[in-house]
């Protein structure tokens, strides 16, 4: 059973608390919407979805919430700026936790925290995320936007094992001047998360369950991971077919309590719709780590 000897830091973002030590709090479980691919999106480019689909979603999530125990957080996908405000809207408007501002485009994230600092709902929102490709544009933008909840992305692409990653956010790894904490905390940001940057299972993945206990015993602060992309590219499963594709389904639930077991204070699980046998495991694993630690 872990414990770490330093202090853990906490903090509490739309009335959840992300941090501390294993076995004395819940771990947040983070589900996505809108993700590529996604069925209930019409239209990427207006961020237009079917009626309806994203209450039903945002219900069962919050059901499976109550059901178990689990605290929840949202993560919103969108590829423009219109796109994400008005998934923001629509999400902010049903569901009063935090919402992850996620995009593989800068200036889409941006819109986020600039439509989140107009709504006043900026202290709600987790900017995801700033990794080593950050650019002097994007600090600017992050600082002008007053952006204060952000996760940094232990991605070292010279390094997958845990080294490279805690060396990236320490002292910048060879790829940044300094360290990509110290810079994140320079530029406002002033409650990070570490993801510890699960890519493919052919590239490290392992390596992040290692990175969250180092991370947290130098740090202190959350830290997690998404450890479902893992099992997305894990050469086995995805030759499964037919009746046995439903294999995939027991190790993604698997997958999401790995992280836990090393600690982690919150865990990105993938598809929203996995919300209810994502938290029933989760669920069990913090109850049996809370029992592990009651003599501490």
């Amino acid at each position: 059973m872990l414990k770490f000897l330093n202090k853990q830091c906490t903090y509490t973002i739309g009335k959840v608390e992300f941090g501390g030590q294993p076995g004395k709090r819940r771990t947040v479980m983070v589900g996505s919407l809108f993700y590529p691919r996604h069925s209930i999106v019409e239209d990427r480019v207006k961020g237009i979805v079917r009626p309806g689909s994203v209450e039903r979603l945002l219900e069962q999530m919050s059901s499976a919430s109550a059901e178990t125990g689990c605290p929840t957080a949202v993560m919103v996908y969108a590829e423009t700026p219109e796109c994400m405000r008005r998934h923001l809207d629509k999400v902010s408007g049903l569901y009063e936790g935090p919402i992850f501002i996620d995009s593989p485009s800068a200036e889409v994230r941006i819109a986020g925290t600039a439509w989140a600092r107009e709504c006043g709902m900026e202290g709600r929102v987790i900017y995801n995320t700033i990794s080593a490709g950050v650019t002097s544009e994007e600090w600017e933008a992050l600082e002008d936007n007053h952006v204060r909840n952000a996760v940094l992305l232990a991605f070292h692409p010279g390094d997958l094992q845990a080294k490279g990653k805690i060396y990236l956010l320490e002292n910048g790894g060879g790829l940044l001047t300094e360290g990509l904490l110290e810079m994140a905390q320079r530029h406002g940001v002033e409650r990070p998360l570490l993801d510890m940057a699960v890519m493919s299972s052919e590239q490290g993945a392992g390596s992040a369950l290692r990175g969250i206990m180092i991370a947290k015993a130098k740090w202190g602060l959350p830290t997690g991971c998404a450890m479902h992309n893992a099992v997305e590219s894990y050469p086995p499963l995805s030759r499964l077919q037919g009746e046995d594709r439903k294999i995939f389904r027991y190790v993604d639930v698997a997958s999401a309590i790995m992280p836990m077991m090393a600690g982690a204070d919150f865990v990105m699980y993938g598809p929203i719709e996995f919300a209810r046998r994502t938290m029933h495991a989760a669920a069990f694993a913090d109850v049996l780590m809370e029992q592990a630690a009651a003599e501490l």
